[in-house]
């Protein structure tokens, strides 16, 4: 799914076949990937095209159809020392309409430990300071630089660049 002049549309090709990852300097081959920014950006930022990407190797494994066989074969979840030695990027490429360019990277460990406390903090944020009724995107809900603040103890470290034009 990609958002493009006000709507969201299904199966549009990645606009770009391969992107240069903070700290590597050869770009890496990637490919359009369903992600739910697609539909939560465009919510609260006035924007023009929102796509997913994500590593053309690891889509490639996750467009591997599931057979009955390797369903079974899969553990309940990953082994502490898989989790202990897992990391996740991701990296948001933004244009303005005057050429401008920035890059956030959000970085961190272990996406179950991540995901768990991201999870127990959006639901304490909405508890102590009630968004405002609907639904909302998460940085509709709270702030969202707070938010990513909150998680640096938790090993995750964020910033915001500006990036050269191309």
């Amino acid at each position: 799914m990609t958002y493009h002049d006000g709507d969201w549309r299904p199966g549009m090709p990645a606009r770009r076949t391969a992107i240069t990852l903070p700290g590597q300097s050869e770009a890496t081959p990637v490919m359009a990937f369903p992600v739910s920014e697609v539909v939560t950006i465009p919510r609260h930022i006035r924007v023009r095209h929102v796509q997913g990407l994500t590593e053309a190797a690891l889509g490639d494994r996750l467009n591997t159809p599931l057979t009955p066989e390797i369903i079974q074969s899969l553990p309940e979840g990953p082994d502490e020392d898989s989790r202990r030695t897992q990391h996740f990027t991701y990296v948001l490429d933004a244009t303005s309409t005057d050429g401008r360019r920035a890059r956030g990277i959000v970085r961190g460990p272990d996406t179950y430990g991540t995901t768990a406390v991201i999870a127990v903090e959006s639901a304490r944020r909405l508890i102590a300071e009630p968004a405002k009724a609907g639904v909302l995107a998460p940085a509709q809900a709270y702030h969202p630089t707070a938010f990513l603040d909150f998680l640096i103890p938790h090993g995750i470290q964020w910033n915001i660049e500006d990036a050269p034009a191309t």
